[in-house]
């Protein structure tokens, strides 16, 4: 059960990921179209979040914490039509790190190896 719950988490997190890196490139958007578009791909991590705060111990949940943090600061740079690829670099990495922080936690709540 907690398997299947972090990976709807991390594959929620995964699809917003990539919206939000074609909403950072696609061209002809108005302001309003970029910015609905930013909060509807954000929102598929909502569902996710509560089922992990019902079943995480709270080391991984601090870490989900500070990752659904920088997940919102991406996705309001997207909003206010930061390039991902130029400006929004340092954004990334911090959200990659991130990632890479939550996922590790999952990976040792489960008993799996960190190595991967």
């Amino acid at each position: 059960m907690k398997q299947e719950v972090y990976a709807r988490y991390l594959a929620a997190h995964a699809e917003t990921r990539t919206q939000l890196r074609v909403l950072s490139v696609a061209p002809g958007l108005t302001d309003e179209e970029r910015g609905h578009q930013a909060f509807t791909a954000y929102a598929l991590c909502y569902a996710p979040r509560y089922e992990l705060a019902v079943l995480a111990p709270q080391t991984v949940l601090t870490l989900a914490k500070d990752f659904d943090r920088c997940a919102r600061d991406l996705r309001d740079l997207i909003i206010d039509g930061t390039s991902i690829t130029s400006q929004g670099r340092e954004c990334m990495r911090k959200y990659l790190d991130a990632l890479a922080l939550v996922h590790t936690a999952m990976r040792a709540d489960l008993g799996a190896d960190p190595a991967r």
